[in-house]
């Protein structure tokens, strides 16, 4: 991913542990002639979850969008009740929903 365009290394976060694991990781995307930024992906190791990890490296990724000239941020999780927690971490951030997307499957169309 590194070497794809727009990749920018300010902003691909990590936080670590006092031990050096990785704990937690924000990479965004960031487009200059827009000023529009996009996380993905965002994570967080089972061993430090429910810690602000996420939200600690997704605040200093929308702070770099911000040092970069962004004006707006943009993130696309699944969003459903089967993962509830990304959707609590953006929303803690500010994030709201504009919109959804829905997937088919090939199968009679029904929907993921």
């Amino acid at each position: 991913m590194r070497e794809l365009w727009p990749y920018r290394a300010e902003f691909d976060l990590t936080a670590f542990s006092p031990q050096g694991k990785a704990a937690a990781y924000c990479q965004g995307w960031y487009d200059g002639p827009s000023g529009i930024g996009l996380f993905e992906p965002v994570g967080t190791a089972p061993d430090f979850r429910r810690l602000g990890l996420s939200r600690a490296t997704g605040i200093a990724v929308l702070h770099a969008f911000a040092a970069a000239g962004g004006r707006l941020a943009t993130v696309c999780p699944r969003g459903d009740a089967g993962y509830p927690v990304p959707k609590l971490v953006y929303e803690s951030l500010g994030f709201q929903q504009y919109s959804r997307t829905r997937g088919f499957t090939k199968d009679l169309g029904r929907p993921c």
